[in-house]
């Protein structure tokens, strides 16, 4: 599969944003003096952004014309993601710097505006997706499991990073792990409905069957795995810690395992869901190219 370009970016856009809540959140709640396990996080918000957005050049036929999926910004998608993605990692680079240099003042609005931006680039993102052209990804699933997939995380990297953060709002981030999880498994289970369906039209009828046989047949350990780790766990560390299991309790070494245990699950859902399809988003190699690409994804 030659899709990891686009698996990366998105995977690291969702984390940036969740990221960037969670930093934000803890900056309005927590005192200056008690942010210091914080600052990881606001700094590496924008190292995160930058690598997504470079790596979704990777994807292009030709990198160095992406600039040109701008032109049709009022009537693409596409072109619309790409500029949020741009701003996105734009406001990332101002807030981080703001965490580098220690600055409080006006960090906390920049925080906001920075979330904004990028839940309005997850969600765009996701929307692309949504094509006649690709059966099993035209369905509300796909973007359940982007935004999924940045709530969890925006829950998950403080337990990991800033469990030593007196004060800090620790039911929302237990929520939002949480909800993440609930969301994930909710996409996986609204994934298999939608390829289990049988429409009218013999292309995407096609196309369905052909997924949930893939999926059934080929990757099913997988999607077990998915489910395991990717919905199930982060339900389970979130009811833990929700009936009164300090977060100490699991030790550093069991928070970044099971940090890296969930980033797996979510990291083979990802994957799973581009293997179902061959993305039609391939700008190509000429201005021609990404006109008619664009003009696809109305």
């Amino acid at each position: 599969m030659n899709e990891w370009p686009l698996i990366v970016f998105t995977l690291l856009l969702e984390f940036a944003c969740g990221s960037a809540m969670a930093a934000t959140l803890v900056d309005y709640t927590v005192r200056q003096a008690e942010l210091a396990p914080m600052r990881p996080v606001g700094i590496s918000v924008f190292p995160v952004a930058a690598v997504a957005l470079m790596a979704s050049l990777f994807h292009l036929g030709r990198p160095l014309a992406a600039w040109r999926a701008l032109a049709n910004l009022g009537n693409s998608r596409l072109s619309l993601e790409v500029f949020l993605c741009a701003l996105f990692t734009l406001a990332a680079l101002v807030y981080s710097f703001l965490w580098w240099t220690e600055r409080s003042g006006g960090r906390p609005a920049a925080g906001i505006a920075l979330c904004i931006i990028g839940a309005a680039a997850v969600i765009v993102s996701a929307t692309v997706y949504l094509v006649p052209a690709q059966p099993a990804w035209n369905s509300g699933w796909v973007p359940c499991s982007l935004v999924g997939t940045a709530l969890l995380s925006g829950g998950l990297i403080p337990f990991l990073l800033a469990a030593n953060v007196a004060g800090s709002p620790q039911r929302i981030f237990q929520v939002a792990v949480a909800i993440g999880g609930l969301v994930l498994l909710g996409s996986a289970v609204w994934m298999l409905v939608h390829l289990a369906q049988v429409p009218s039209d013999d292309f995407i009828a096609a196309r369905l069957q052909e997924g949930l046989h893939q999926l059934a047949s080929q990757h099913g350990l997988w999607f077990g795995l998915h489910i395991a780790l990717g919905c199930i766990l982060p339900l389970v560390v979130s009811v833990r810690l929700w009936l009164g299991e300090s977060a100490h309790r699991f030790g550093t070494f069991s928070r970044l395992l099971i940090f890296l245990m969930i980033l797996a699950g979510v990291t083979i859902g990802r994957v799973l869901m581009f293997a179902l399809e061959s993305p039609s988003r391939d700008i190509g190699e000429s201005p021609a190219g990404i006109a008619s690409h664009t003009s696809a994804q109305q």
